[in-house]
């Protein structure tokens, strides 16, 4: 599959198509994951009428890193520069290591890159017919999803993951231990050379639509036929609760790879996301397909052998890696310990991007 099918396969759900867009997609993957509520109305308005007079006149703090190799800073700015009610505003651009912005971000409990801060909220970018969200309905306020801070400035809630404080290489890379790796090899199925000097482990389940456009993408096949042997595929099980297939799923999963070998693990996943289908039967069928035992497949999925190893992928690496939601990917150089995440379906060169940084 070309990049270009690729991109185009992917032009709803990564950043930017239009910024009305991507804070509408940002606020259900944020109300998915952390079971909060998208906000439906402007709560942050501040009842002060003491506010001053110049707060009218919009003005933009952009706070960034560039240690950080796939926040896409540019891209929003660039959105943010062609909305009319946006367009004239004075924008101040500043990076994490800059003096004084390590403290700012303290003191507002804030811990994840890139950050918008608005001077006000007191602005009109009203619901644009021709701006339209991905059901197809005139996209919401971008005043909406702004939150409060002290001092009369408003955040933007733009999907920001780049954590600035935690551990990092010289090259900006988050790190793992080599125990805590070995331990991930240990309890996955590896698809391709287990010695490989990059790792893709992804966080997924066969009922997230996201993660199913990610594999329909060609992306898996694209990075395969231009890294080698120098990548290997991990899928580990994150059955998200409002998905009701997906713990069973990834327990059928796993009774095939006892069954069978690794190749057939991840045929199934491959097969699974290209129909979209959702039914147990469905799982069983295909697996029956590649030369799996139905009957020793439903006594696998009876006894719950693998009930638990699911539920503690999802929770041991949720907390290593602070993945909330689906396809979760964690990039790693195997040789180093340096990984980097990638939340969401991203195309394929944002992947590209983070594994030439990691094997330099």
């Amino acid at each position: 599959m070309t990049q270009e099918k690729n991109n185009d396969n992917n032009v709803q759900m990564i950043v930017i198509v239009s910024l009305l867009v991507i804070i509408a997609v940002m606020g259900f993957f944020l109300w998915k994951s952390s079971g909060t509520p998208t906000p439906t109305d402007n709560t942050t308005v501040n009842t002060d009428t003491s506010v001053p007079a110049d707060y009218e006149d919009l003005s933009i703090m952009v706070i960034d890193d560039k240690r950080c190799t796939n926040c896409p800073t540019d891209a929003i700015l660039e959105q943010l520069q062609l909305l009319p009610s946006v367009s004239g505003a004075e924008i101040e651009r500043k990076d994490f290591s800059d003096k004084g912005m390590e403290d700012y971000l303290k003191d507002n409990n804030i811990t994840t890159l890139p950050l918008i801060v608005f001077s006000t909220n007191n602005f009109d970018v009203s619901a644009d017919p021709a701006q339209l969200d991905q059901n197809g309905q005139p996209a919401p306020k971008v005043n909406t999803f702004l939150e409060a801070l002290p001092g009369w400035s408003y955040t933007l809630a733009i999907g920001a993951t780049f954590n600035p404080f935690e551990e990092r290489s010289e090259r900006g890379f988050l790190m793992l231990d080599k125990e805590k790796l070995e331990a991930i090899k240990a309890d996955s199925n590896i698809k391709w050379n287990v010695d490989a000097k990059i790792s893709w482990i992804e966080y997924s389940d066969l009922e997230c639509p996201f993660c199913a456009k990610l594999h329909n993408a060609g992306t898996v096949e694209d990075l395969t036929e231009k890294y080698g042997d120098d990548l290997n595929i991990v899928f580990n099980h994150f059955p998200l609760g409002f998905h009701n297939n997906a713990q069973p799923w990834a327990e059928i999963l796993e009774c095939l790879a006892e069954q069978e070998w690794t190749d057939a693990f991840y045929a199934l996943i491959k097969k699974a996301y290209a129909d979209e289908k959702s039914a147990k039967s469905y799982l069983i069928d295909e697996a029956v397909e590649l030369w799996a035992s139905e009957d020793d497949l439903e006594a696998c999925l009876d006894s719950g052998k693998y009930t638990d190893k699911v539920k503690a992928q999802m929770e041991v690496w949720t907390a290593l890696f602070g993945i909330t939601g689906t396809p979760g990917n964690v990039l790693i150089n195997n040789e180093t310990g340096e990984y980097e995440i990638i939340s969401w379906a991203y195309p394929t060169s944002a992947f590209e991007d983070i594994i030439d940084e990691l094997v330099k």
